[in-house]
């Protein structure tokens, strides 16, 4: 048994469709589709059950599942093991993140990591998704959450705080009394259409409309005036199109850790990266936790 067939119908299993698997190995929908077809037609079984909903695992497909997945794992155990006695400041690091974070706050810092050390290539997964870091989809993850996995070797960076933010331009339009109270929230899908906390009290009277899914659209709406966002103080305080909403405040909502493989606490390039990120980190976390001073040139409701 070819473990590439493995490394495919393990994606497919995970994925449950044909495209979705190509998305996550990198490679064209109809590579993984040949593979698939050429593993079972090797077995002599069907492994999928075709259908507009994808591709569901037949019960010796189960089977073989549970086995390669134990044998992925084992394999994986061996090549971090590997890494974490590479001692040298060359290769390659693949890193994850939420792609709001690289605008003004990871990316800079990452683009002069590259500068002090040019023979490391960085390699950027930008999800939101929690890759399992045991098999080495990522070396190091930077993750939103309440705490990582124990297994894990985590270092929180900062508290992450967000605010509300309306477009620059419609500055002038606060000086009419009342208008701030109609405007509305843009909302994230039919479950979170309004915000809860902190925020939500300070503003209990806006309308809710519009549903958009993504941090970074929601900003570019809020810019064009569709409505008041709400927003990471790291990514709204650094546009410039985007103000705080009087009163200005922020919340606390999210622990921002960089987390990593206890395998790869040798690794220099790896600990060279960690020790670097967390450095600049420290730097940004005024930023981040929201310690920003109320504008004096805003009027107060």
């Amino acid at each position: 048994m070819n473990w590439d067939d493995l490394k495919y119908f393990l994606a497919v299993c995970r994925m449950g469709s044909i495209r979705a698997a190509a998305a996550e190995l990198n490679v064209n929908h109809a590579t993984v589709s040949r593979r698939i077809n050429n593993f079972e037609a090797s077995l002599g079984q069907r492994l999928f059950e075709r259908s507009a909903k994808g591709y569901t695992r037949t019960k010796i497909a189960d089977e073989i599942y549970q086995e390669s997945s134990h044998l992925e794992e084992r394999l994986s155990t061996v090549a971090r093991q590997i890494a974490g006695k590479d001692n040298s400041l060359s290769g390659d690091i693949r890193i994850t993140l939420p792609d709001l974070f690289a605008r003004g706050l990871l990316m800079p810092a990452i683009a002069e990591f590259c500068k002090q050390y040019p023979l490391i290539h960085i390699e950027i997964i930008d999800s939101a998704r929690l890759f399992n870091l045991a098999n080495r989809e990522a070396d190091v993850a930077f993750r939103v959450c309440e705490q990582p996995p124990e297994y894990l070797i985590a270092k929180q960076l900062a508290v992450m705080h967000r605010s509300c933010y309306m477009a620059r331009k419609l500055l002038p339009e606060l000086e009419q009394e009342s208008w701030l109270e109609q405007q509305n929230w843009i909302g994230w899908n039919d479950k979170m259409r309004r915000p809860v906390g902190k925020i939500a009290r300070e503003y209990p009277r806006f309308d809710s409309k519009h549903k958009i899914t993504s941090a970074v659209l929601q900003a570019e709406a809020c810019k064009n005036g569709m409505g008041i966002a709400v927003l990471p103080c790291f990514y709204g305080d650094l546009e410039p199109e985007l103000v705080r909403v009087p009163p200005y405040s922020s919340e606390a909502k999210y622990n921002f850790w960089l987390v990593y493989h206890p395998d790869l606490r040798k690794n220099a390039k790896i600990q060279t990266f960690v020790s670097f990120m967390i450095e600049q980190m420290q730097v940004q976390k005024p930023l981040i936790e929201g310690e920003k001073p109320m504008p004096v040139n805003l009027p107060l409701l």
